[in-house]
């Protein structure tokens, strides 16, 4: 099972947002010299208080430059905010940098904020999607291409460089409402997922489904996203990220439900503000000593046919950074060797 971490290069308080890159840099480092096998960027807009990451595909290409063996990842790039073709170009850049060691995740995100800031309309947002891909798709795999649809239109184009990976870099599609993950399964997309898993088994057995219908080998990968931390105790690991956390869930509840994408979004955020610690410990992380981390993840891999772990290693944006450094190395050290 593939073990990444993700990094939001948050901000924390009272740091610079110099000290953010440092900071986030720094684990990056981490997880390649203790060998975890890839690093995940989000892609986020207009927070100040909260991350520097806005422009993830500039991020991926130093973490390319700066490592050996780490693959490098975005989850995501939410493709209908910018030109697919500037994209692709872009991708297939970094591509070659990390000498093919790129991931591309793609997604819609569910932030109107994003789309308000780029003028962009939201309702637009699943049908720039499929028109963005598809384009992309079409610039690493066709010597030259055209194209006409609703918002780009391309004549005789030929996109330099081709990447490195051939068809392409792996196309993670991010998958949360039923149509996405029958159309990622259907087209043979690898999906990330979040730890939502009283709906997750069903979604992915219709993934799944829509996999097999489409003739493509195997069974679909799947990637967990997931907060995980690891104490040398469960006391510890319990305690250390606590504030952090609650942190991050008031955020969600307070910040980002004026910017989710429906009423429904909106409100499933405000209960989060609700919920006390034990209710987030028991449903939203995976918290614990490296036997009990190893355990739960290892439920999840069973259960739900996991292919890969994308783990949130500082949620809520201020564990202290010496804490997430040491979950990386407990994790690497104590807990991958059980997955082995």
């Amino acid at each position: 099972m593939n073990f990444g971490i993700f990094t939001d290069f948050h901000l924390r308080d009272g740091k610079s947002q110099a000290d953010a890159f440092t900071d986030a840099f720094a684990q990056v480092d981490a997880a390649e010299e203790m060998g975890l096998d890839s690093v995940w960027l989000a892609e986020l807009h207009f927070q100040p208080e909260r991350s520097v990451l806005a422009s993830p595909i500039v991020i991926a290409s130093a973490i390319g430059a700066r490592t050996q063996r780490l693959r490098v990842g975005i989850a995501v790039q939410v493709l209908p905010l910018g030109n697919p073709v500037r994209m692709a170009e872009e991708a297939a850049t970094v591509d070659h940098i990390s000498q093919g060691r790129f991931d591309f995740g793609v997604g819609r995100s569910g932030l109107t904020k994003f789309y308000q800031g780029y003028n962009i309309p939201y309702s637009e947002s699943r049908s720039r999607f499929a028109e963005g891909l598809e384009i992309i798709l079409k610039a690493w795999t066709e010597e030259s291409f055209s194209y006409e649809g609703n918002y780009y239109s391309f004549y005789d184009v030929k996109v330099t460089p081709k990447p490195l990976q051939q068809p392409h870099p792996p196309v993670y599609v991010a998958s949360a409402s039923p149509e996405s993950f029958t159309q990622a399964g259907g087209r043979g997309f690898p999906i990330f997922v979040s730890l939502q898993v009283a709906q997750l088994e069903q979604q992915l057995e219709q993934y799944r489904t829509a996999w097999h219908e489409g003739g493509h080998p195997g069974n679909g990968a799947v990637h967990l996203r997931a907060p995980v931390y690891v104490g040398e105790t469960p006391e510890l690991a319990r305690s250390q990220p606590k504030a952090s956390t609650m942190q991050g869930i008031r955020y969600a509840a307070e910040a980002l439900s004026l910017s989710a994408s429906s009423e429904v979004a909106a409100a499933n955020m405000r209960r989060r503000a609700n919920m006390s610690y034990a209710e987030v410990l028991e449903k939203r992380v995976i918290y614990g000593s490296p036997q009990e981390v190893g355990d739960r993840l290892g439920e999840l891999k069973d259960r739900l046919g996991l292919s890969g772990l994308v783990l949130e290693s500082n949620y809520g944006g201020q564990i202290p950074q010496e804490l997430v450094l040491n979950s990386i190395r407990l994790l690497s050290q104590e807990v991958m060797p059980q997955f082995k």
